[in-house]
């Protein structure tokens, strides 16, 4: 995928906010050895490319777009662009383009629901736990609703 290069926007680890969405740009994800591009227009992905930096596999549009991951690990940066240079970089990367626009909220961070102590005790018929078992318990099950 040809992109220009110049600093982005917004380097962030991990947790994607709305706020970190460019109106028109793309986004880099790097996530142990995939890198993938997304070129966004409006909140919707317009265009994915994706990497596998160990096989040098290069996929395109929703082949990419299946390959895409977001861990508290990845490292994503953000370009703002402006129309000129947005209508380049769509024209030239053809093989990129997604047949349908896709929504971006699949990359947003996801917030944790409230755990509530005896809903989970009861779930897992605990009577009188010690501290550690809480504390094991609820470690163990927050990542499961969306939470860290």
């Amino acid at each position: 995928m040809w992109l220009p290069s110049e600093d982005p926007e917004h380097t962030i680890r991990g947790n994607l906010k709305r706020s970190h969405i460019p109106e028109m740009g793309y986004m880099k994800i790097l996530e142990g050895a995939n890198e993938s591009l997304l070129l966004i227009k409006d909140e919707k992905i317009i265009a994915a490319w994706n990497l596998n930096a160990k096989s040098l596999e290069e996929t395109h549009e929703n082949k990419a777009m299946n390959l895409i991951n977001i861990s508290p690990e990845s490292r994503i940066e953000v370009y703002q662009l402006d129309d000129n240079m947005f209508s380049t970089i769509f024209d030239l990367n053809e093989e990129c383009k997604l047949p349908l626009p896709t929504g971006i909220d699949f990359l947003l961070e996801k917030k944790a629901k409230d755990v509530n102590r005896d809903d989970v005790l009861s779930k897992y018929k605990i009577r009188d736990p010690s501290e550690d078992d809480i504390d094991n318990l609820l470690n163990g099950y927050k990542p499961k609703i969306g939470g860290r």
